[in-house]
């Protein structure tokens, strides 16, 4: 083998180590949990946290970072190559971890500038539940709402601010009317405020704790935390947020509802960041609205051409009733270039370019359409803030 091959050989051995050494990060973490098991994952999560910032400096400008970041952070099995636990500390009320982890960064951002594409404006309404009707529990349950926002805020999440939220309640009193949908007025205030995802907070209790020989331990406050996805109605999960029992005294009420949700809202938020985080395999999910368009056979012929694009996925599932229909599907782009999508579709099709459809609103991942002449009765918009 001659001296040039030989170099040449050489020279590009060195280009694929660079490259891969290149391509991964080494990170020490610590995480903890109530358990061994918590606490390992909590590590992980912030191992990938940890790379994220690293890799990612030049984009702590992008709109949601912190959301996109624990989004992409949810997912510890698609970036970390491999890790070993390096200390182990247990405590009376929890468990710590910490870990040294190969966090692999070339798929890390590219799936980072995926979801900055697709995932739009983030925004959180964290309310009590409105089928709450003591007003006791609606004022000590506030307290726990302002924690939770306040959390929310150090995280740099966007949420909707109280005093903003009470300012809707009275400008569109008139609008928003409780039903017997549990939802329905936490909805339409979601709407108002242009937030995505939706909070509330419920079934306050206190409760006395007995250790061994039934010997009081003190009280503990708990409730309830409800996390749904406003665009498209799935309900995201739910937890129970719990004092320690030393901190649950009746005098002391509002440190016991602070410390539930230090102590527990993050499991919460790892649900719907786990939730964003999985449309990088399966597509941002959208529900697309349409009034007074067609019949069920022309949607079905558009529904039809959406399945033979491949930017589309989902069941596609098409729900019909009085010149209504509701189509949810996952789309790997935009809101604004899936409403052009559609609208280019619609043109295709006969009977649907013949109705003049048009987009009417776009609501985070929700699309309402119907024919350019057609009122569509009753629909909320965001209010101006």
């Amino acid at each position: 083998m001659n001296n040039s091959i030989l170099a040449k050989i050489k020279f590009l051995l060195f280009i694929f180590i660079s490259t891969a050494a290149f391509s991964q990060q080494a990170v020490e973490a610590k995480g903890s949990g109530l358990n061994k098991a918590d606490a390992l994952q909590d590590a992980l999560r912030n191992a990938v946290s940890q790379a994220v910032g690293v890799s990612l400096r030049s984009e702590t400008r992008v709109e949601n970072f912190m959301v996109i970041s624990d989004a992409i952070a949810s997912n510890t099995s698609g970036y970390i190559k491999k890790y070993s636990v390096t200390k182990e500390v247990p405590f009376p009320d929890r468990f710590e971890v910490t870990v040294q982890a190969e966090v692999t960064t070339n798929s890390l951002e590219a799936d980072f500038k995926l979801l900055s594409k697709t995932i739009g404006g983030v925004r959180f309404l964290v309310m009590v539940d409105p089928s709450v009707q003591n007003e006791t529990e609606k004022k000590d349950l506030q307290i726990a709402v302002d924690r939770i926002n306040s959390f929310l805020a150090e995280r740099s999440y966007r949420y909707v601010d109280q005093s903003r939220l009470k300012t809707l309640q009275t400008e569109r009193s008139n609008l928003l009317q409780e039903s017997n949908a549990q939802l329905s007025y936490a909805q339409q205030l979601a709407v108002l405020s242009n937030a995505q995802f939706i909070i509330l907070v419920s079934q306050l209790t206190t409760s006395e704790v007995k250790g061994a020989f039934d010997i009081s331990q003190g009280k503990k406050v708990s409730f309830q935390a409800r996390a749904f996805d406003n665009c498209t109605g799935e309900g995201l999960g739910s937890i129970s947020l719990e004092s320690l029992p030393k901190a649950g005294n009746s005098s002391n009420t509002v440190q016991a509802l602070n410390q539930a949700v230090d102590l527990n809202f993050s499991k919460l938020i790892a649900m719907v960041t786990g939730y964003i985080g999985s449309w990088v395999n399966s597509g941002t999910p959208y529900e697309i609205r349409f009034y007074n368009s067609g019949t069920f056979r022309d949607l079905r012929t558009l529904r039809t051409k959406l399945k033979a694009d491949k930017n589309f996925g989902g069941d596609l599932e098409i729900v019909s009733a009085n010149n209504y229909t509701k189509l949810v599907c996952t789309y790997k782009n935009h809101a604004d270039d899936l409403a052009d999508k559609i609208l280019d579709y619609a043109d295709e099709i006969p009977a649907l370019q013949k109705q003049l459809i048009d987009v009417k609103m776009i609501y985070g991942r929700q699309i309402n359409f119907a024919p350019q002449s057609f009122i569509i009765p009753n629909l909320l918009k965001p209010a101006q803030q």
